[in-house]
């Protein structure tokens, strides 16, 4: 049985996903991942990206 997020909601995971794929890319800096995911993501609360971003591997955001 899979367990599928509510319409229109968006996993913890699928936003990590993205910015992991966004600073793997190599043009996206860390300083403006927040912001690029809010645009991407507007239904998400910016504490919650940003808890999401805190909760990236700092080896992704050492540059």
């Amino acid at each position: 049985m899979d367990e599928q997020p509510k319409s229109g909601a968006v996993a913890d995971e699928e936003i990590s996903a993205f910015m992991l794929r966004q600073l793997r890319s190599g043009r996206v800096k860390p300083a403006v991942m927040v912001v690029l995911t809010e645009k991407a993501f507007p239904e998400v609360s910016r504490e919650r990206i940003i808890q999401c971003f805190n909760a990236l591997d700092s080896t992704y955001l050492k540059g």
